[in-house]
């Protein structure tokens, strides 16, 4: 359903405002875990295009990049750093 929602969005099949508000609400209900970083980057993406000032929107050129790393046509790299715990904290 995610690659859908985009190639609607960069079709001109969605609005910004229809494509953004369906990911803000997918946000706001689920929850992901490590190995789902790209699917939701690529939803945090779609989000950001609530915005009515065209220069905050994001590149369609990176919508199309998340799309063909979701289709594994291209690899999604990320780095995740952790902070070491503090003592007395949980």
């Amino acid at each position: 359903m995610l690659v859908e929602k985009n190639d609607a969005y960069l079709q001109g099949k969605l609005t910004k405002k229809e494509v953004s508000q369906w990911a803000i609400e997918t946000l706001q209900r689920e929850c992901f875990t490590a190995d789902e970083l790209l699917i939701e980057d690529t939803i945090t993406a779609l989000s950001l295009l609530h915005d009515e000032d065209k220069r905050f929107d994001t590149a369609k050129e990176d919508l199309i990049f998340l799309r063909d790393c979701l289709l594994g046509k291209k690899s999604y790299a990320v780095k995740i750093e952790f902070l070491p715990a503090v003592a007395g904290t949980k």
